[in-house]
């Protein structure tokens, strides 16, 4: 069927209508010449036992009496000389003696010895054997063996037949076809091009040339189509309209979103400043006061103040900190400084800096860490901030006496590390599906209330997942509510080209 999908319409309808002519026209011939051969084959079998009976009756004389036998052959030559297909006859006395024959210019005599009454045919070839009855006595037989000479030239005759016929059907059937295909082909034709005038010029004001009336209450269906097609422009031009207000619309907010972005950083970039200078003060007097540099300050509750004015004024400026980088990492801002690190004393540096915290409450961290570990190429403050953020957040969210274990394992590819993956599992209150994915939305938490029992600013996940992806890695939470969670963090070993880093020789 490939010739129809690669031609024209035009040519389909014609090659389609001449087609179903040529399989129509030949069934049918085949039809008449199966059923004529079929009559044929039928006649010339009667006809052969109407002349056996014919010969029989001419010389059951000669039967009766034993006369010469010439008579009886006279007989057999001009009841079957006029019979071309007729190859042998062959007339027996009662008891099987023969007793005249005839054959044909082409054949030799060779008349059967068995007398069995029969009537046998084959392909080309039909064999009588046939009694010569007389006032209900038998007093001979008669053998006759004719072929199918008629039905071969029948065959030729009928295919010569069909061959003009076909021939004039295809002629006609082409005619026609192209008389009429048009009818069908060019509203569609017509379509097709008013399609291709709309996508050159994008202009949908075009419309389709009316395949009939359309105010007729019935109408075919390529008026069906029509109308539809103009109808669809008329819907696309409408909306195509409607696309360019919101477009031009969303331009504004856009540009807004931009100015407002824009607004934002530099709003953060000068807060950042003005809050960084206060707070480095107060977190520097107060380290002063909390060691008494410059003599005992008198009352214990002073040096719990100091202390308490130092870690909150730290704490702020840990939040600070981690606004601007989330910050700059939405905004595209923030560079990674690539170099070799090694896994296992990152998380030996994150795992005691929280020490103190896990101590607090009762949470014990394990490592499981291989000894052979190729070192990660990355940046190594940012990756000690990965793990700082997903460590102190498994400390947290574990209750007293639980448990939090880091592991380290690797991926292959064709036989060389190409992944270095930190998996991060704690005992600790787990999440459902949905709040994983509020932990990941900026200043968003699980567990949202004025009164929260876990503080911070759900800043960390964020800005986790923007490090990660900085990284060229990922990071997935495997949780179950109630059941603790699993944070696995995938590293590429060496990051790609494009990241800027190249490996010295």
């Amino acid at each position: 069927m490939k010739i129809l999908r690669n031609t024209s319409i035009r040519r389909r309808l014609t090659l389609i209508i001449m087609a179903v002519s040529f399989v129509s026209v030949m069934l049918t011939s085949l039809a008449i010449s199966v059923i004529g051969v079929y009559s044929l084959r039928s006649d010339i079998i009667k006809e052969l036992d109407v002349s056996a009976s014919l010969v029989g009756d001419r010389n059951s004389a000669q039967l009766l009496f034993d006369s010469d036998n010439h008579q009886a052959t006279n007989n057999l030559q001009s009841v079957f000389s006029v019979q071309p297909a007729i190859v042998q006859a062959c007339l027996y006395h009662e008891k099987g003696d023969l007793f005249a024959w005839y054959a044909g210019a082409q054949y030799e005599q060779s008349c059967p010895t068995s007398l069995t009454q029969r009537m046998e045919t084959s392909d080309n070839r039909v064999d009588l054997m046939k009694p010569v009855i007389k006032n209900g006595d038998t007093i001979g037989f008669i053998y006759i063996e004719s072929t199918f000479e008629q039905i071969d030239r029948y065959i030729q005759k009928q295919a010569i037949i069909a061959t003009i016929v076909i021939l004039a059907a295809l002629l006609v059937s082409s005619f026609l076809a192209v008389k009429l295909q048009s009818a069908i082909s060019q509203p569609i034709l017509n379509l097709a091009e008013t399609a291709r005038q709309v996508s050159i010029h994008k202009d949908y004001n075009i419309r389709a040339t009316q395949a009939g009336d359309a105010n007729e209450e019935f109408n075919n269906e390529l008026v069906i189509l029509t109308n539809s097609f103009n109808d669809m422009l008329t819907e696309i031009g409408s909306r195509d309209t409607q696309l360019k207000h919101n477009f031009a619309e969303l331009e504004k907010a856009k540009d807004s979103a931009e100015a407002a972005s824009r607004a934002k950083s530099q709003f953060l970039a000068n807060i950042s400043h003005e809050l960084r200078t206060p707070l480095n003060a107060i977190i520097g007097f107060s380290s002063i006061l909390m060691h008494q540099l410059f003599g005992a300050l008198g009352d214990q509750k002073y040096l719990e103040y100091a202390k308490d004015i130092n870690e909150s004024g730290a704490h702020l400026l840990d939040i600070i900190n981690d606004i601007l980088d989330l910050s700059k990492a939405e905004a595209g801002k923030l560079s990674l400084n690539y170099e070799e690190v090694h896994v296992g004393k990152s998380i030996t540096k994150a795992i005691t800096i929280l020490s103190e915290r896990a101590e607090k409450g009762n949470v014990t961290i394990a490592t499981n860490i291989p000894k052979m570990l190729p070192a990660l190429i990355a940046d190594r403050l940012r990756v000690l901030q990965i793990l700082l953020n997903i460590l102190s957040n498994a400390v947290k969210f574990t209750d007293e006496g639980g448990q939090v274990k880091v592991a380290v394992s690797t991926r292959e590819l064709g036989g060389e590390i190409s992944h270095i993956i930190i998996t991060v599992s704690d005992t600790g209150i787990g999440m459902s599906p949905e709040d994983i994915e509020k932990a990941f939305q900026s200043f968003g938490q699980v567990d949202s209330g004025l009164n929260r029992k876990y503080e911070g600013t759900g800043l960390g996940l964020p800005l986790t997942k923007k490090l990660m992806e900085l990284h060229y890695g990922s990071i997935e939470i495997e949780s179950e509510l109630g059941r603790g969670s699993s944070v696995i963090l995938t590293f590429p070993a060496v990051p790609p080209v494009e990241a800027g880093y190249e490996a010295d020789d």
